[in-house]
């Protein structure tokens, strides 16, 4: 930690794990300025050991106060570090503390108020750099960095955890998410079983499916937030399955209403990080206003992620049906954008099991793109 004499000192006797993810990002950052280990001690004043054990996550980050932390990343940005990496080193962190909170209580229970995945409601960029030590897939942004790192000797090129870390992450997944969900518990559950869809145990996958089911069944109430986000992750999650059906009936049923649809595309909008501030539950979906955030960054992310024959196809489909509506000048201010989405709209058309309904929505969007090419 740095002291009142601005030198960096290290929490000791902490699990390995509680840094893999933020100290990978570390050896990524410091890459990035060009530096060596030797080189960026010397410029920070510490010794080898401590930037050797910060990047192994043997002496965490998280160990380090907020003071400390802001410290350390003044001196980073000083050195020529890129600022998109040290944007995401807060994220980083968080997703060490969740992990390593999740490794420790293995499968033994902890209390709603307690849990890290009640904490707040994740959004993509902080999910990927918790899965990315549990898949070995390095969140999009950092993917080129990653494959160009010069390795010398068996360096391992991604965050990594034990056998028995990873095991007692995902037992107590199973733990939280088998948990029949109250209002207070509900973030946790529905952010735990995500996190489950990357077990590739048998079990979970025959648990995760049982579970949609029961979710499709019982949770068809719309005006309660809770019940409705779950309908929509499990529609979606049994879709990626294969049946599109479930999914069908969401887009027909659940989003009957403008606010239901407004929910919906704010359910988009905050996990592609359109909307700012950090939400602690979805309530916000029904709260906020679609045209106060900007629409760009949601219509790219839907628009790369549209392949014919992907389960989600329809939701996607349609939220940019919706989004173009919520924001009809979209396609006018970017020329690059509207030529995606018109190649996009050429490819979907090539996927027969669309249904009617998704076929009229891709219809409208062609004729909203022909519209702002005039």
């Amino acid at each position: 930690m740095v002291s009142s004499r601005g030198t960096l000192r290290s929490g000791q006797g902490l699990p390995r794990c509680l840094g893999a993810v933020s100290g990978f990002l570390l050896k990524l950052i410091r890459e990035s300025a060009g530096l060596t280990q030797v080189q960026l001690a010397e410029r920070l004043g510490v010794d080898v050991a401590s930037v050797q054990g910060w990047e192994s996550g043997r002496r965490p980050l998280t160990a380090l106060r907020a003071a400390d932390l802001a410290w350390l990343r003044s001196r980073l940005v000083r050195y020529a570090a890129q600022p998109g990496l040290l944007a995401m080193l807060e994220d980083a962190i968080q997703a060490d503390l969740v992990i390593t909170h999740v490794v420790r209580a293995g499968g033994h229970p902890v209390t709603a108020d307690e849990h890290p995945l009640g904490v707040a409601v994740h959004r993509r960029r902080l999910t990927n750099l918790i899965t990315w030590p549990l898949t070995g897939l390095a969140p999009a942004s950092l993917r080129d960095l990653v494959t160009a790192r010069v390795r010398r000797g068996p360096v391992p090129d991604q965050p990594t955890l034990t056998q028995e870390e990873r095991t007692r992450f995902f037992d107590h997944l199973l733990v939280t998410a088998d948990t029949k969900p109250q209002d207070d518990t509900a973030l946790a559950h529905r952010q735990a079983i995500y996190l489950l869809s990357f077990d590739t145990r048998a079990d979970t996958a025959d648990w995760l499916r049982t579970e949609r089911r029961r979710t499709l069944r019982t949770a068809w109430r719309t005006d309660h937030v809770p019940s409705w986000v779950a309908l929509r992750d499990s529609a979606s999650g049994v879709a990626q399955g294969g049946d599109r059906d479930p999914l069908r009936a969401f887009l027909r049923h659940a989003l009957t209403t403008d606010q239901l649809e407004q929910a919906n595309l704010n359910y988009w909008a905050y996990w592609v990080g359109e909307i700012g501030n950090v939400q602690v539950d979805h309530k916000f979906i029904v709260r906020v206003d679609p045209r106060d955030w900007n629409g760009t960054r949601l219509l790219r992310h839907l628009v790369d992620r549209l392949d014919p024959g992907c389960g989600h196809a329809e939701l996607r489909i349609h939220a940019v049906w919706a989004l173009l509506l919520a924001h009809p000048g979209l396609l006018s201010s970017h020329s690059g954008l509207r030529s995606s989405v018109a190649s996009a709209v050429e490819q979907m058309a090539a996927d027969h099991d669309l249904s009617p309904e998704a076929r009229r929505e891709l219809s409208d969007i062609g004729y909203a793109v022909r519209l702002a090419d005039r």
